[in-house]
């Protein structure tokens, strides 16, 4: 062994750490790989990064490392194909193009999305807060009616226990069950201000929700009939709330976690600025 080490210019000591090297890489690697595996038994469509940022803590080593280790893993997400809405007549304009939002409950985000469960389409709908990207409700529904929407909302009302929401805007599609007179009665009556996107990427918040639960979490679960539906959609909507890091947030927290800090008086000058064409300075100019 001696004369080998010699022939290769090593010291018995540079051997004896280069086996440790080894042995260190081997474990950070297997403990990654475990940790990866926990994470994606609850969130089974969650991204590399996501992961890294879900379990940082106990992560051996550093993001960039444990996001390319995931990749060659084979644990690359594939992004499925979108639907669109048909608008319904009577829309509203968009009040929240280049609005700067430096609390929560002063913009929320509402939607509809269609799920297959038990051979035929049941349509979920969620809130969303758009500062603090909290899921404050969700409602399963086995119709596209306007009331299905309102007692979504409604939920949503009881989450935030009686809080000032006056002047709230309301964000949604143009969808027939937002342009109701029924919905905007219903708006109208308490004082919140309705709000619609034009384009599906002027609601991005909750479209990107709507993706997120089904392709992530509803698509994993057994859902064959409407109350496993229900359920399945609570535990992906706790899940999303809970341990889910988020990019639109500090540190990648999940929306509970975020306002848990903003709470102890944490990030007091974040906001958020919905995106605009008059603002942005990503916007490519031809002459």
């Amino acid at each position: 062994m001696k004369q080998m080490l010699d022939w290769q210019g090593i010291t018995r000591q540079g051997a004896h750490q280069g086996i440790a090297r080894l042995r260190k890489a081997q474990r950070d690697l297997l403990e990654t790989a475990e940790l990866a595996a926990q994470v994606r038994s609850k969130h089974p469509q969650m991204g590399c990064r996501d992961i890294y940022y879900a379990v940082r803590e106990q992560m051996p080593r550093g993001r960039d490392w444990t996001e390319q280790l995931l990749l060659n893993c084979g644990y690359r997400v594939k992004t499925p194909p979108r639907s669109f809405t048909v608008a319904g007549q009577g829309v509203k304009p968009n009040l929240i193009e280049g609005k700067s939002i430096t609390g929560a409950n002063q913009v929320w985000q509402t939607d509809i999305t269609y799920v297959w469960s038990g051979g035929r389409w049941y349509y979920v709908s969620f809130v969303i807060d758009g500062f603090t990207r909290q899921i404050l409700a969700s409602h399963c529904s086995r119709d596209l009616s306007s009331a299905s929407q309102i007692r979504c909302l409604n939920k949503a009302f009881v989450s935030q226990n009686r809080q000032e929401l006056r002047k709230l805007i309301i964000h949604t599609d143009r969808g027939v069950q937002y342009t109701s007179e029924e919905y905007k009665n219903y708006l109208s009556c308490r004082d919140l201000r309705h709000s619609m996107a034009h384009y599906a990427w002027q609601n991005a918040y909750c479209e990107r929700v709507n993706r997120t639960i089904k392709s992530n979490y509803l698509t994993y679960y057994t859902t064959d009939n409407y109350r496993s539906l229900c359920q399945g959609v609570a535990k992906a909507v706790r899940l999303y709330n809970r341990s889910k890091p988020h990019r639109g947030l500090p540190s990648r927290l999940s929306p509970d976690q975020f306002v848990k800090e903003l709470n102890q008086g944490s990030y007091p000058d974040y906001r958020v600025n919905i995106w605009s064409k008059l603002t942005s300075t990503k916007m490519v100019h031809v002459n």
